[in-house]
């Protein structure tokens, strides 16, 4: 393929990441521009950035079409040094949720869209809106463009067997349940990352990495390869978030139906009024429940559940691990917290973990070590790029494609195996 351009779309529950990259004869995709339209539905605003000069506008966008066509126009006109639309060649999109079939990035058709919106039930939160932001990029101004679709349950396609969940066989293959895990392109830029600044270390590393945001999880990941992770069927499953509760007993859900609650209910309060919310009552945002848990019983109890949850989580790794080489806190949270760092972390120095209090006040958005020199265990905190997997990956396949090496339709890598 000639020198091209990539766009990248990465659609959250309320916001959507947009970036920019250019294909370079020789080394890595080179970043143009990147942004985020926040607060989908609400006072929204775009924020954008080239690495020197940042920007911000108000705009209106009561839903993520809305977000996707400001975007694009804006790249088209309103951008302050001429469109950048132009030699766009890729589409890429972020898809929370591949089910069992897709495993690996794929060129887009009608028969992929329909099979991706079949799997909104299992991420309502996040695949509508990735689909409706892929129907609105595929306008006039990139009708020529190649879509791609990249997974985040992808990382976590090959987890190890015993990490399912222990239910009859006949459920398992008929409904196809299994522990997908999610936020695998955040975990594995971490992973890689960690790796890439400790190459003496060859392939020998356990590594435990959060992503810490409005959505939470944690991944054990030995040698490279994630062993095991906090999320599972669903994004429901772990860590406590912003409006999901993490871990539940299902025989809750099971008492709730038999007393009333209707299905429809409980799914809308598991998604969107549980987790730091549900506990806080007044807010989910991690900042302003810190600002006032000194005076308010219902915000300190909800940062205590998320600590606690977070540390039960670190000390289930490290057995799984037999130890850690090192810790990583990435997303919103796990970026911009110190002390939420600093609680998951505490009293940890029985297993060589040590956080030094400078560093971890220090670190805020930046790749930083937040460990103590006497630390056995390396804690950085890492900020995700997302978007930059997402081009590379969708570089790849488009290049495959076009060569004819690949397929249109990926599956499970172990359904292929007994195909053949």
């Amino acid at each position: 393929m000639e020198n091209f351009s990539i766009l990248v779309f990465n659609a959250g529950s309320s916001s959507l990441k947009f970036a920019l990259f250019r294909d370079q004869a020789v080394g890595p995709l080179k970043s143009i521009i990147r942004g985020t339209v926040s607060n989908i539905g609400g006072m929204s605003s775009l924020d954008w950035s080239d690495g020197t000069t940042h920007g911000h506008i108000f705009i209106e966008a009561s839903n993520h079409q809305d977000a996707t066509n400001w975007v694009l126009d804006w790249l088209q006109h309103l951008w302050p040094f001429g469109s950048l639309l132009d030699d766009i060649s890729l589409v890429a999109h972020r898809i929370v949720h591949g089910g069992e079939h897709f495993c690996a990035p794929i060129i887009v058709t009608e028969t992929v869209m329909t099979q991706l919106k079949e799997l909104t039930p299992l991420a309502p939160l996040h695949n509508a809106q990735a689909l409706a932001v892929m129907r609105a990029s595929q306008n006039k101004l990139l009708r020529k463009a190649l879509t791609v679709a990249v997974f985040d349950t992808a990382f976590f396609s090959d987890l190890p067997p015993y990490t399912n969940y222990a239910l009859p066989e006949s459920l398992l293959k008929q409904h196809g349940i299994r522990r997908f895990g999610f936020h695998g392109l955040a975990h594995r830029y971490m992973v890689q990352r960690y790796r890439s600044l400790h190459p003496n270390l060859a392939d020998n590393h356990r590594i435990i990495s959060f992503q810490l945001g409005h959505g939470c999880s944690v991944t054990a990941t030995q040698d490279g390869k994630p062993i095991d992770t906090s999320m599972g069927f669903t994004p429901l499953e772990g860590l406590v978030m912003a409006t999901r509760a993490g871990d539940i007993d299902p025989g809750v859900l099971i008492y709730l139906l038999n007393n009333g609650h209707q299905l429809d209910e409980l799914e809308n309060k598991l998604n969107h009024h549980s987790g730091l919310l549900g506990i806080a009552k007044s807010t989910a945002d991690m900042r302003e429940l810190l600002a006032k848990q000194n005076t308010d019983e219902d915000a300190k109890l909800a940062v205590d559940m998320f600590c606690h949850r977070a540390r039960k989580y670190l000390g289930a790794y490290m057995v799984i691990l037999n130890g850690a080489d090192a810790i990583l806190f990435g997303g919103g949270i796990g970026e911009h917290a110190p002390e939420i760092r600093q609680r998951i972390s505490a009293d940890m120095a029985w297993c060589g973990l040590q956080l030094d209090e400078r560093r971890n006040q220090q670190a805020n958005g930046t790749e930083t070590l937040i460990s103590a020199d006497t630390s056995k265990i390396s804690v950085y905190v890492t900020p995700v790029n997302e978007e930059i997997l997402i081009a590379e990956d969708a570089k790849a396949a488009a290049i495959n494609y076009k060569s004819g090496v690949i397929n249109v339709v990926f599956t499970h890598p172990k359904k292929r195996s007994n195909e053949n």
